[in-house]
């Protein structure tokens, strides 16, 4: 899915990897598949304009980054993580993976 943004704005892309998680969430129960498309869509606005407002992944070169939030409803306790890498030359931010953390 891309978000389009304005001309100085990055786009924001999901690789496959990103995708089968999405799918393994919902089938999991982590992922609510009516409610979390929604934040998802606002987090890829966030981060087609601010991509540095994640923060670091230790480990993994300087554009790998983590964005954390709230777990859906859905679930009990914890928040979820995207990791994602932020291409400058090419302006755009893509979605490696979703995963439950806490």
């Amino acid at each position: 899915m891309r978000t389009s943004g304005s001309a100085s704005g990055y786009r924001v892309e999901e690789r496959n990897s990103f995708t089968a998680d999405w799918r393994r969430g919902i089938e999991e129960g982590w992922i609510n598949s009516m409610a979390d498309p929604i934040t998802l869509q606002a987090i890829k606005e966030v981060l087609a304009r601010r991509p540095q407002s994640g923060s670091r992944v230790p480990g993994e070169p300087q554009n790998v980054m983590a964005f954390g939030f709230p777990r859906s409803v859905r679930s009990e306790q914890g928040r979820l993580e995207i990791i994602f890498e932020i291409l400058e030359d090419d302006l755009t931010v893509w979605l490696e993976h979703i995963n439950p953390v806490d």
